[in-house]
């Protein structure tokens, strides 16, 4: 089975079918006002949203991919740290700067199609190898920090823009493995053991994120827990958040003033969280079946950032929300799914498109996520059509 096609498939059986459901406004306490600004348009970035071949990735110039060149760059994780752009395919992460006249993304880690796939944790960050990235996140002073669902283990590369970048291993798995050396689950050394980031164990650290300190965050998929990597000098593990109680599948996570926000799904249906890192007392900012667009229907939510003010919210159906932390929603980008999962043909990709009229065919999976990134006005967005064919990330343009 492929690295993310069994939480796709887990997403399929609880999502409704791949049709544009009419848009709906306001913000989910009846008044319409909602949380914030909507977006206004959506230009394609990177990618080819109507790429119908399988990606030859022998194709893909790891010294300089153009941002829409053929065939489009597969962007399964993305983070976003002012005008640098990162993307992970799970196995090599590329980056960017969106400020260019013509982007380009050039490779800074890992080697994609390895066979068999590899887990190298330490050294230049040319020679880092990843095989199920699940995840990427800036720390505030510039450093890339990357999970590996697979290689149980989380990296953290020390200036990604940098020829002398390097890599090292801040928990979990600290050697270099191959898919040969996986466990049950395609697992390696999993458990569940806080302390010492050297010693810690997981079971798949994913979606990390980052608070203004630089402690980072991750969702420990198979344990139920968020765990805190501390920035002390053994990089110290610990639980803030236990959810075997309700063993939820969380798919990305943010932190904004001193709390940290997850989204993703549960028996109960869909749940934006919220965790006090100070204390550790958790509440359920949004639960059930809120979305406005499909109502008594899972909106499954699959992405989250923050503008600073409030959470930017991704939904696998195709639909992008501000939520406050009070729980107040609004619509402000996407169309939904394009029926048949193919980007509507009519579009033209070299005019903007109005944010409310843009489709989203959005591939979530669990060892993944960390989807849409925020900079000063401008949301990214990755999505794919169909399939893990067409991908493409878009600039949505947010005004403040």
């Amino acid at each position: 089975m492929s690295k993310h096609l069994w939480s796709v498939l887990f997403l399929a059986a609880i999502a409704p079918g791949c049709t544009m459901i009419e848009e709906g406004t306001g913000d989910g306490d009846g008044d319409g006002d909602g949380g914030g600004k909507t977006c206004t348009t959506a230009r394609l970035f990177a990618g080819d949203p109507g790429w119908r071949s399988d990606i030859d990735r022998s194709m893909w110039n790891p010294a300089g991919q153009p941002a829409r060149a053929t065939p489009p760059l597969i962007a399964m994780n993305l983070a976003v740290h002012g005008n640098q752009l990162a993307i992970s395919t799970q196995e090599s992460i590329w980056l960017t700067d969106t400020s260019a006249a013509s982007p380009t993304f050039k490779r800074i880690a890992g080697v994609d199609d390895l066979r068999p796939s590899q887990y190298q944790p330490a050294g230049a960050c040319a020679s880092v190898r990843t095989m199920a990235g699940s995840g990427l996140a800036y720390l505030p002073d510039g450093r890339l920090v990357a999970g590996d669902g697979w290689g149980n283990g989380v990296i953290e590369l020390s200036d990604p823009s940098s020829s002398s970048c390097q890599a090292k291993p801040i928990a979990g798995t600290q050697i270099a493995i191959d898919s040969t050396d996986l466990m049950s689950d395609q697992i390696y050394e999993q458990g569940d053991v806080d302390g010492p980031g050297a010693q810690a164990r997981f079971r798949r650290p994913q979606q990390p994120t980052a608070d203004d300190a630089g402690n980072v965050y991750v969702w420990d998929q198979s344990n139920y827990k968020i765990k805190k990597i501390a920035t002390d000098a053994a990089r110290t593990v610990s639980v803030v958040a236990d959810l075997t109680d309700t063993e939820p599948t969380m798919h990305a996570m943010t932190v904004l003033d001193g709390k940290l926000y997850a989204v993703g799904n549960d028996g109960g249906g869909d749940v934006v969280l919220e965790v006090d890192l100070a204390g550790g007392a958790a509440r359920r900012v949004l639960e059930g079946r809120p979305w406005d667009v499909a109502p008594g229907s899972a909106g499954i939510p699959v992405g989250v950032t923050t503008d600073g003010r409030d959470l930017i919210v991704l939904l696998y159906q195709g639909y992008i929300y501000r939520v406050t932390t009070g729980g107040e929603m609004t619509l402000i980008a996407g169309a939904g799914r394009p029926r048949g999962s193919h980007f509507p043909d009519e579009i033209d990709l070299d005019q903007p498109v109005p944010a409310d009229q843009l489709p989203l065919y959005v591939a979530s999976q669990t060892q993944g996520g960390g989807y849409i990134g925020w900079n000063a006005g401008h949301l990214y967005v990755p999505a794919d059509y169909p399939s893990g064919a067409g991908w493409a990330i878009w600039d949505v343009s947010c005004p403040m």
